[in-house]
């Protein structure tokens, strides 16, 4: 049976219990492997697809899910007879698809094009960059590929399809010292080219090596830049704060601040359905309802919160096209980028620290109070150069407060899984040391 062999006989089968369907059929296609040392240790070429069937009658929603095209009966029956237990008294929705999506292509298909041996090619050569050096004693390098296929269709005339995906690579260097000092770097791009195994090998080499010597600081208060990097993974707290659902709960510390000012005049956030490094790019979320270009923070004012079809119709906006399964996400999180290089931020900055990791995330962070205390790694800076690695040290305060103390942006952009940022420069910061 095909998918829509599938689709027909659910719909039909809707039609004579008088309720709304809908079908969503979501294909991955993954390719992955991992080098230790230069030996390969793991290798993954793998692909699936899942159908997930929800009901709608009288605003309830009942759902079940298969990953085989024979049972449609069965399938049918299991999300009918879900209705029944549904005890929420949420009103659910589907959409109809006549809004105006936004044309993009959000992956062309390049990398499966490569044959294995050019992608294996890909970490050995970040290896053979990493060991260029006598003083590495351990590394890493892993590739990948992924390709995500989404199609949705529903009883009220919806009918969408896309396919986005592309590739990633990255590599971890080992340095001796009295303590091992390890470094990450890596590549993520929508073609190829994108991925350099030299520059990602040669940086988790350097920045590994730059480590040996490490010491603590004293505690106190810094100026400090959040590497790109770092700040991708804190920028993450902003994610939950934006979802309208979880501020209808009372779960945002950003409810009721709508029109307010929560950060810096050179800050501005938007929510982006497209960017030429993402590959994360969707034209509708999962609900078909069409992304869009949206302003969340301009110059410090908080605009608008991200929601899907219930969260919109509970507070009469239209919804903003960021359903995402059970949740609300952003497409997108893009911070837009400053003038100053990464290099001139350091000059900026004078004295302080660039943190260069953060560990804990999920134990140390609190995107409902926005409170955070992270372990983290750093490179302390003195007449605005880079003179040491700092260890052993916690950044701790509130990501609200933390967004009004961005100084300036760099405009060294990358882009992560589902956010694209430059460096920031934050005029202080409490590090806790022992030096």
């Amino acid at each position: 049976m095909t998918f829509e062999q599938f689709k027909d006989k659910i719909f039909a089968l809707a039609k004579v219990h008088g309720v709304e369907a809908q079908l969503s059929f979501s294909q991955n296609k993954n390719f992955q492997v991992r080098y230790q040392n230069g030996t390969m240790d793991q290798y993954t070429d793998a692909g699936k697809f899942k159908i997930t069937l929800q009901l709608l009658k009288d605003g309830k929603l009942g759902m079940s899910y298969t990953e085989t095209f024979d049972d449609p009966e069965k399938v049918f029956e299991d999300a009918l007879s879900n209705i029944a237990i549904i005890d929420s008294e949420d009103v659910e929705y589907f959409y109809d698809g006549k809004g105006e999506y936004p044309k993009i292509e959000p992956y062309d298909g390049s990398f499966e094009k490569l044959s294995v041996k050019e992608r294996l090619s890909y970490v050995e050569k970040a290896h053979e960059e990493i060991r260029k050096s006598l003083d590495i004693i351990n590394d890493m390098a892993v590739y990948g590929q992924q390709m995500n296929e989404m199609r949705l269709a529903n009883t009220l005339g919806l009918d969408l399809s896309y396919t986005n995906g592309g590739g990633f690579m990255y590599a971890m260097a080992v340095a001796k010292d009295v303590s091992p000092r390890s470094a990450v770097e890596f590549a993520i791009g929508r073609k190829p080219e994108a991925l350099n195994p030299i520059h990602v090998g040669s940086k988790a080499r350097d920045e590994a090596l730059a480590l040996v010597g490490s010491k603590s600081v004293k505690s106190g208060k810094y100026r400090v830049i959040l590497r790109n990097d770092v700040f991708s993974d804190i920028l993450g707290m902003l994610i939950s704060m934006i979802s309208a659902e979880n501020a209808q709960k009372n779960l945002s510390p950003l409810k009721g601040k709508i029109g307010e000012k929560i950060g810096s005049d050179i800050l501005t956030v938007k929510d982006l359905p497209y960017h030429p490094l993402s590959i994360s790019c969707a034209p509708f979320d999962t609900q078909g309802v069409p992304t869009k270009e949206k302003t969340i923070i301009e110059n410090g004012v908080f605009k608008t919160f991200l929601h899907n079809l219930k969260t919109a119709k509970k507070e009469g906006v239209e919804p903003t096209g960021n359903a995402m399964g059970t949740g609300i996400q952003p497409i997108n999180l893009y911070v837009e980028p400053g003038k100053r290089s990464f290099d001139e931020l350091l000059k900026s900055l004078d004295d302080g620290l660039v943190i260069i990791e953060v560990e804990g995330m999920h134990s140390g962070a609190n995107p409902i109070s926005g409170n955070f205390s992270l372990g983290a790694k750093a490179f302390r800076v003195e007449g605005g150069r880079i003179t040491h690695g700092v260890e052993q040290i916690t950044i701790s305060g509130n990501f609200l407060e933390m967004l009004v103390n961005i100084e300036d942006i760099g405009n060294d952009i990358r882009a992560f899984m589902g956010i694209i940022t430059p460096s920031v420069l934050i005029s202080n910061l409490d590090i806790a040391g022992n030096a």
